[in-house]
């Protein structure tokens, strides 16, 4: 019996937003690949969310990283390498760079890789297997049910998929060149056939949008949401979705029955122009008043609001960082993803940075690491790179300090009147907490600074 040994890499450097046990949540991807894999395989989960990586034998190794991860992917696939086991690399990263990929594995899956997995083992049989595998975006009918029996028995979130694809095509993000622009919609009874598979009370429905931009993708996500109530699926879950998912009170009202206690809306700012820059049409179009009514209507549903945001964009002065701290704090928002804006490779901001040559984080593959959305690896427009630093170690320490997030907490339970909802928006700030604790001492980490960043220029 041949052996297949899947790795789960993480960075040592930078932690990013998935932080501890209620952040981690099930890497599906394994679970749907073991699923694809014939049963005359033996296959084992090695996840550095829980263990760090040590060698164990196989005849094939596969991968997949993020960014921040993807040096650490490379440095373990050497140890494979070493020892002539052939090592096939996925995901998000190896896709949008499959020509840097190749210089550390021995091949690599560009996008979806479910419609390329079985024909890539029988090469792999055959001695004959591809420098890159380009995968499909097949209807999602075809898919799998995944095993869960491959994962770690810690993790308290389980993984379900509903839906890919997204039209917006955001300029800071990868979802719409990995996943293709059509929204994809999985069958009703296969989701709820998969719900009832996962062994965890938690649940993260890891589609880039539940609710979809259609009525037809809202109406899909009703009919998950009834299917749970009517086959009595007792799980706590959350998921993300656009800021719309506040218009339709029949559709919080079903999610809430189903148990969705908190839901990630894509905030990013709270100004128009900021919006624009980075093309968030949707927000932009309803327009930032807006978001204190959609949180008051979802709140109102008994369900808690994480938001995320974005510092550092084009249109950021010092000014403008300082400002969305403030409306954070005084915001009704719940729980809060604070990030600095990172060129992600495949992203147009990761081409127009690297053409107009203001990306300072270039030592690649090691400086990969930096792209957790914790570190300033660019020339900011409008500010130096320490000043942005700077002030986002003062909104981390702000925002994540135990006041602001007890404050928030006793907000949010009065707001939803929700116990549970507010625990998990709680539960979500103090994981994210720990990010300023990680950078405090480490203020200094791209220095030398040049002369003029020293005296308070901006590049």
């Amino acid at each position: 019996m041949k052996k297949i040994v899947f790795i789960n890499p993480v960075s040592k450097l930078r932690k990013g937003f998935v932080r501890n046990k209620n952040t981690k949540y099930v890497p599906l991807v394994y679970g749907i690949l073991s699923a694809l894999t014939p049963g005359s395989y033996e296959i084992e989960l090695v996840d550095e969310n829980f263990d760090d990586f040590s060698f164990r034998e196989a005849d094939l190794v596969g991968i997949t990283a993020y960014t921040s991860s993807a040096n650490r992917a490379y440095k373990i696939a050497g140890e494979y390498r070493k020892k002539k086991i052939p090592v096939v690399m996925g995901g998000i990263h190896a896709s949008m760079l499959p020509q840097e990929a190749l210089k550390y594995v021995d091949t690599v899956v560009v996008g979806e890789g479910e419609s390329v997995w079985p024909s890539l083992l029988k090469d792999f049989e055959n001695g004959n297997l591809k420098h890159i595998y380009y995968g499909e975006k097949l209807p999602l009918d075809r898919m799998p049910l995944p095993r869960y029996d491959i994962f770690n028995d810690n993790y308290e979130v389980g993984s379900v998929f509903t839906t890919r694809g997204c039209p917006f095509n955001c300029d800071f993000c990868t979802v719409t060149i990995f996943n293709g622009k059509r929204y994809r919609m999985r069958p009703v009874e296969a989701v709820l056939d998969n719900i009832e598979m996962v062994p965890q009370k938690k649940l993260f429905f890891i589609d880039d949008n539940i609710i979809g931009y259609s009525k037809q993708s809202k109406e899909h996500a009703k009919a998950i949401f009834r299917g749970m109530i009517d086959r009595g699926i007792k799980k706590s879950w959350w998921s993300q979705a656009s800021i719309n998912f506040a218009d339709d009170e029949e559709l919080l009202s079903l999610a809430a029955q189903s148990g969705c206690k908190l839901v990630f809306i894509g905030i990013e700012s709270e100004k128009i122009n900021a919006l624009k820059s980075i093309n968030k049409r949707l927000n932009a179009n309803l327009g930032t008043d807006y978001y204190h009514e959609a949180f008051d209507k979802i709140h109102k549903a008994g369900i808690a609001v994480l938001g995320s945001f974005i510092f550092g964009l084009d249109t950021d002065t010092k000014q403008d960082i300082i400002d969305r701290r403030e409306y954070i704090l005084n915001s009704n928002i719940d729980a809060y993803q604070l990030g600095i804006l990172t060129p992600m490779p495949g992203t147009k901001i990761f081409e127009e940075f690297k053409e107009a040559n203001r990306i300072i984080k270039n030592d690649y593959p090691a400086d990969w690491e930096y792209y957790s959305v914790e570190d300033v690896t660019f020339k900011p427009a409008k500010m130096t790179r320490k000043e942005l630093y700077q002030e986002m170690l003062e909104t981390w320490k702000v925002l994540y300090g135990k006041k602001t997030i007890m404050r928030k907490f006793i907000e949010t339970l009065r707001a939803t009147k929700n116990t549970e909802a507010a625990t998990w928006a709680l539960s979500t700030n103090v994981s994210y907490s720990g990010m300023a604790d990680d950078l405090h001492e480490d203020i200094m980490n791209f220095v030398p600074f040049n002369p003029e960043e020293l005296t308070g220029k901006a590049f």
